[in-house]
């Protein structure tokens, strides 16, 4: 999902191409440029143009990232579905860590675990690392999902409404009887 995202879109597409892994194979990147006005359209269709992998959809006016994730959604073919924001920059085996949990039928949803990149040394990147820190520390002990998501290619969207599109996300997959985790090992 992208709104104006043309400082960052690039470096997160490479970033998702460039996954390693053996336990899984990035088939499709689908990007939702929603209501875009700078350049990240014609940055996206650059990209594409050089990786079939990477297809976009446009809204030409922006909806609301539930709008968003419905296109995703009625886009994606393949089994697990992972959302990532266009700002976030995956290690080179976050995707792959991300999905590890799929090998057990009964994981519907995992999310992963945000660093961020602020200096620590001053007030508010020490803040920010502060903040991120206790997030991870409360997500392992209850899954508090956000950031980056996987999560089984089995629901058909979100309402429309939703302004927490993960909460909407995670309820739908536990309605479906699947069991959400946090994985630390995937570090965004």
């Amino acid at each position: 999902m992208a709104y104006n995202e043309e400082a960052n879109i690039e470096r997160t597409l490479r970033a998702v191409l460039d996954q390693q892994g053996t336990s899984m194979r990035i088939e499709e990147v689908i990007v939702v440029a929603s209501g875009c006005t700078d350049r990240t359209v014609p940055i996206v269709t650059e990209v594409a143009e050089q990786d079939a992998r990477v297809r976009l959809c446009i809204q030409e006016k922006r909806e609301g990232k539930a709008s968003a994730i419905n296109l995703f959604l009625k886009e994606a073919r393949s089994p697990v579905a992972v959302l990532i924001g266009a700002d976030v920059i995956p290690d080179t085996s976050a995707i792959q860590n991300l999905c590890i949990p799929f090998k057990d039928p009964k994981i519907g949803m995992v999310g992963g675990r945000p660093v961020p990149v602020n200096d620590p040394a001053t007030f508010m990147g020490h803040s920010v690392h502060l903040l991120w820190r206790l997030h991870d520390r409360l997500a392992r002990k209850s899954p508090k999902l956000g950031e980056v998501i996987a999560f089984r290619n089995v629901i058909s969207g979100i309402p429309a409404n939703s302004a927490v599109d993960e909460i909407s996300i995670q309820a739908l997959i536990s309605q479906l009887g699947y069991h959400l985790i946090y994985e630390p090992k995937c570090v965004v």
